[in-house]
């Protein structure tokens, strides 16, 4: 029972990452070290420009980096979950924890909804939109407001 409920666990840390992805996840069976070494690279290549979790931070991205690499660690000396003694698999299911933290806090495609009660009326409208979406509206407004040629126009009165 231990042993099928800790292979469970360990397969929750890429739930997150692949649970919505915009292309299809790879199939992932996660308790070898062979089927890791493929999400491992899948969530490195997600932490890049464009990737689902781009706006990781620099220390966030060192942070799962090191706790990939201690995984990895963990299943090149045991080959499998199923074979790690148990003060391994708490280890590997603490460094999934954090890794699973970090990344669902900065999923792209995390669908984020507010409820806002428009300009004239009292009755609230809940809008949806994913991070990602947020993000590039918001970039977008800043580049708007910082624009040099804009305030050139904005102050000669045109």
């Amino acid at each position: 029972m231990k042993k099928h409920v800790s292979s469970l666990l360990f397969l929750a840390l890429f739930a997150v990452a692949a649970a919505a992805a915009d292309k299809p996840a790879p199939a992932v069976n996660a308790d070898t070290k062979e089927s890791f070494a493929t999400v491992s690279s899948w969530v490195q290549q997600q932490m890049g420009p464009g990737g689902r979790y781009e706006h990781v931070t620099a220390s966030e991205r060192s942070t799962v980096q090191s706790k990939l690499a201690e995984m990895g660690g963990l299943l090149d000396k045991h080959g499998s979950v199923a074979q790690m003694s148990d003060a391994d698999k708490t280890e590997m299911f603490n460094s999934q924890e954090q890794v699973n933290s970090i990344l669902a806090r900065r999923d792209g495609d995390r669908l984020v909804c507010k409820s806002v009660a428009p300009v004239g009326s009292h009755i609230p409208v809940t809008t949806c939109r994913t991070a990602r979406q947020m993000e590039s509206e918001q970039r977008e407004a800043r580049t708007y407001i910082e624009d040099p040629s804009r305030n050139v126009q904005l102050k000669s009165g045109n």
